[in-house]
């Protein structure tokens, strides 16, 4: 397995996604975040070429988040865990996917429901194949991972052999248990993470401050908001050109 520098390394998926990203298939169910990012490299560079030269160090933070973001990308279909999901709900699109947050030890059953608003033409019932990585906590001793990101397959390829393959790969069972757990779910779906089966699995046996650790996650997903570095980039730059004038 090659290295990751945006992925735990230590951590081996059960079922990878080996999913090769295309950055224009990508672009097209993300064209905000990649058209911010794109566009404060540009703007970035014309400030340090017609404006003023220390404009560079904001190149050079731009450059960063976008190696970064594009790598981490790339390595989320490649290493990604890769499982099946049910469209449970359209106007918007939700998406449906059930997995195990345990790290080896015991069973910690969870349903994620995402939007999706750029998967188009499905149908409740829908399945479709996604690719997730995991959250994990500050605290090494949890015995379960927080949180974790299903993106569906096809944010990322337009290929139709790899889709079929990685729909061939989960079994029968997958689909069962996820269609089980969604029995437990309240209607109308609603995006969040909600633990299911508690009281055949680990959540009957951890403490309440563990508990209380992933209630707080399910209220975001811990990940690095690059729009709102964006916008603080932004002001600071908008700040020191206010100095510049009154200087």
């Amino acid at each position: 397995m090659s290295n990751n520098y945006t992925v735990d390394d230590n951590s081996i998926a059960s079922n990878p996604g080996n999913a090769e990203l295309n950055k224009w298939v990508w672009f097209c169910h993300n064209k905000l975040m990649v058209g911010s990012l794109t566009l404060f490299l540009i703007c970035s560079l014309l400030a340090t070429i017609f404006i003023d030269i220390m404009y560079l160090f904001v190149v050079v933070i731009a450059i960063v988040m976008n190696l970064y973001y594009w790598t981490n990308k790339k390595e989320h279909f490649l290493s990604g865990d890769s499982n099946g999901g049910i469209v449970v709900g359209i106007h918007p699109t939700l998406i449906a996917v059930n997995t195990s947050l345990t790290k080896g030890y015991g069973d910690f059953p969870v349903v994620k429901i995402t939007k999706r608003a750029s998967l188009k033409n499905v149908s409740i019932g829908d399945r479709v194949p996604t690719v997730a990585l995991y959250t994990a906590s500050t605290n090494e001793h949890l015995a379960h991972w927080l949180d974790f990101d299903p993106i569906p397959l096809s944010y990322a390829i337009n290929d139709v052999r790899v889709i079929n393959l990685a729909m061939q790969s989960y079994p029968s069972e997958q689909w069962e248990q996820l269609e089980k757990y969604l029995l437990e779910l309240e209607k109308p779906y609603k995006i969040g993470l909600y633990q299911v089966n508690k009281e055949q699995s680990g959540w009957n046996e951890i403490s309440s401050d563990a508990m209380s650790v992933l209630d707080d996650l399910e209220k975001g997903n811990g990940s690095i908001d690059f729009k709102k570095i964006v916008i603080g980039v932004i002001i600071f730059i908008a700040i020191l050109k206010v100095f510049e004038f009154f200087r």
